[in-house]
């Protein structure tokens, strides 16, 4: 099942949804914008609600939680997984404040393991999210490290669900294939449809 996902931020004249992707671990613009409701509006309904990604431009961009996409964000009939910087546990609070039924945190802007352990023990609706640059995970604190060895260690942390986002392209099919045989419960978060040799089952691509 492909979750769409809507890159949002915060303006002079309300929330607009963004033509963007991730340039390293940062999202980026490409200068198209338009009104997140409508954007919004296009996401295809079914009888069942489905999840959609909000990624949180604002705070991603600035490594730091802010409100202002949080605040404003609603997709209709669908429940909201929200990305946006979770950096401790009041972050996590403050982002489930409104709408947000699922929080995807970039593992890399926990403020450590020890937190995001924390993170854990007073949510299951967090998910952490591993961002790969160059075919590698970024960890924090400019270190980065094997996709398979990190997603095995917040499997160990005590994580069901993990997402893994190719912010370059530079997983292979053959990548994919071996990360899913191994955690088939990852979430793959990538900018165009991988084949369907490659990836099944709940997968996230940009709207």
């Amino acid at each position: 099942m492909q979750i769409p996902a809507l890159f949002a931020a915060k303006t002079g004249d309300g929330l607009v949804a963004l033509d963007a992707w991730f340039q390293g671990t940062r999202p980026t613009a490409s200068g198209r914008s338009e009104s997140f409701s409508e954007a919004a509006g296009r996401i295809p309904r079914s009888d069942e609600r489905s999840p959609a990604v909000v990624v949180d431009m604002d705070s991603l961009a600035r490594g730091t939680f802010t409100a202002g996409v949080v605040k404003d964000m609603k997709v209709r009939g669908c429940d909201i997984w929200f990305m946006t910087c979770v950096e401790t546990v009041d972050d996590l609070f403050d982002s489930f404040n409104t709408t947000a039924d699922m929080v995807m945190g970039p593992y890399h802007c926990v403020e450590s393991d020890a937190e995001l352990e924390d993170i854990h023990s007073v949510s299951d609706s967090f998910v952490p999210t591993v961002f790969v640059v160059g075919g590698r995970a970024v960890i924090g604190k400019g270190k980065m490290g094997d996709p398979a060895r990190t997603l095995s260690d917040l499997s160990e942390m005590g994580f069901y669900r993990v997402c893994l986002l190719d912010t370059d392209g530079s997983l292979t099919e053959e990548n994919w294939r071996a990360v899913l045989d191994e955690h088939p419960s990852v979430v793959p978060f990538t900018r165009r449809p991988p084949s369907s040799e490659a990836i099944s089952g709940m997968w996230v691509s940009s709207l």
